[in-house]
């Protein structure tokens, strides 16, 4: 039995660290309540949060203590009240930014634009591509206004394969939002007059790219030649249309989007080799570290993949520290920066996935790793280290359905099932496929070993999703064009 000394303060829990968690909640209620309303509305739901924190901070100065109220309670709750406030401000100052744009006043009109590629392009089902830009000028001569806006351009097989970061200038025609609340939709008119080459922040991931659909073809066969480069880097651009449909109906189309769970499997595999050979803390952190700019810079760095490094490596980060306070609270503090800064990320189904994952990794992987780890029969059946990487698998996918189910990416009776039936491929497609991307550019052979490594998990991702598909009550879809 041991005395504690009266003169050494107590430890603080980690658990203190929760602090931020309400905050974030309020931040995320307030975004999402307020998105779709007019600013003058937001405005105002921001004035009433205000008015109410400060009730709460005279009511905690001035006689909170003397009823027996929780002066810390009151203090939380000024904290939440004024948190929420700020996002409702934020998101009044992103509808009024996307209404003082020329663009969303000019649906139904023909215009040029210049703007800058911010991401690779996707296939859409009706064909042509869906490619990331940021308008910098509306119109043309002296009706050319600067003005920046994020939007979504729909065009032709001639913008495909435009690296992130190219300067363009086209003709388009401005469509109506997809949905209430959303921001209006281009579409090209011309093919895309270049007037601005890409930095190698863009050259490099669309070399890398394109290499690594050669290894693929060198080492692959059918379906998986495409979706080997969809599932480690998103590129779709060789998946055929029955596929994509395929996936989408059995409720795996996720899988082809870069998130938090991709950067949490290339990690968590750097992390538990690094451990394997006897790697000290300090240099697991390094080499997890290196491995994660590696990821960013083969995958490109657009914005949804560096949130997805930013949310992944702190899960990691929390089963590397063998505690969950304060990776969580960093998780917060990201989370409640993304929603101020960027109201239409937050509410994204995206970064929804990612921040739910690595929740769930920072609760409940170690408690699930050392629950694997038990006897059972009498005998051993996870070892340490494939016990956390199960354990990880498990927890990222269980954790991200419920999302996924809400956002309509599974609207079909299968998709809980299909998704656990995959879970052990799409570790395996993810590390192996983004090792053999990485080193592809330098070592093409070893490159093509790593992907044909992948063949059976491609093939077992394929037959999942064609099986469920073909099941009694999966969404059908019509032929492209019908």
């Amino acid at each position: 039995m041991t005395v504690e000394d009266p003169d050494v303060p107590p430890r603080v829990p980690a658990t203190r660290d929760l602090r931020l968690v309400l905050p974030t909640l309020a931040v995320l209620v307030a975004t999402t309540a307020t998105f779709g309303l007019r600013p003058a509305l937001s405005v105002a739901v921001a004035v009433v949060l205000v008015g109410a924190a400060v009730v709460a901070t005279v009511w905690a100065l001035v006689g909170g203590t003397r009823i027996g109220v929780d002066r810390t309670a009151l203090g939380m709750l000024t904290v939440i009240l004024v948190t929420g406030a700020v996002a409702a401000g934020s998101q009044a100052a992103r509808v009024h930014a996307v209404a003082a744009h020329p663009l969303p006043a000019m649906v139904g009109q023909r215009t040029g634009v210049e703007g800058v590629v911010t991401g690779f392009d996707r296939p859409v089902r009706s064909g042509g591509v869906m490619v990331p830009i940021r308008v910098e000028v509306a119109g043309s001569g002296r009706n050319a206004t600067e003005a920046e806006l994020d939007m979504v351009l729909l065009a032709s097989d001639g913008w495909r394969g435009l690296p992130p970061g190219t300067r363009v200038r086209a003709s388009v025609s401005v469509l109506e939002p997809m949905t209430a609340g959303d921001l209006p939709v281009l579409r090209a008119l011309t093919p895309p007059k270049v007037i601005g080459e890409p930095g190698l922040s863009g050259r490099l991931p669309a070399g890398v790219r394109e290499r690594f659909r050669e290894v693929s073809a060198r080492a692959l066969r059918g379906e998986s030649v495409g979706l080997l480069p969809s599932f480690v880097l998103g590129d779709e651009g060789g998946v055929s249309t029955r596929t994509r449909d395929e996936f989408r109906a059995a409720g795996l189309s996720h899988l082809a989007a870069v998130s938090g769970a991709n950067t949490t499997y290339v990690v968590g595999a750097v992390l538990l080799s690094a451990a394997a050979l006897g790697v000290g803390r300090r240099g697991r952190i390094v080499t997890a570290a290196v491995a994660l700019a590696a990821f960013v810079t083969v995958v490109g760095p657009e914005p949804a993949v560096l949130r997805a490094a930013g949310t992944g490596a702190i899960g990691l980060a929390a089963l590397a520290a063998h505690r969950t306070g304060r990776p969580l609270a960093a998780l917060a503090a990201i989370v409640m920066l993304v929603s101020v800064l960027d109201p239409a990320t937050a509410t994204g189904a995206g970064f929804t996935l990612s921040v739910a994952a690595t929740a769930a990794l920072v609760l409940a992987a170690r408690p699930v790793a050392q629950w694997l780890r038990q006897p059972r029969l009498g005998r051993e059946w996870f070892p340490g280290r494939v016990a956390d990487v199960v354990a990880v698998c498990i927890v990222a996918h269980l954790a991200t359905l419920p999302v996924l189910i809400v956002s309509g990416l599974e609207s079909g009776p299968w998709a809980l099932p299909a998704n656990i039936a995959v879970a052990p491929a799409v570790p395996m497609v993810t590390v192996l496929g983004t090792l053999a991307a990485a080193v592809g550019p330098v070592w093409e052979e070893g490159a093509v070993l790593l992907a044909a490594a992948c063949a059976p998990a491609l093939w077992w991702l394929d037959a999942v999703a064609g099986v469920v598909a073909s099941l009694p009550g999966s969404p059908r879809f019509e032929p492209a064009g019908a």
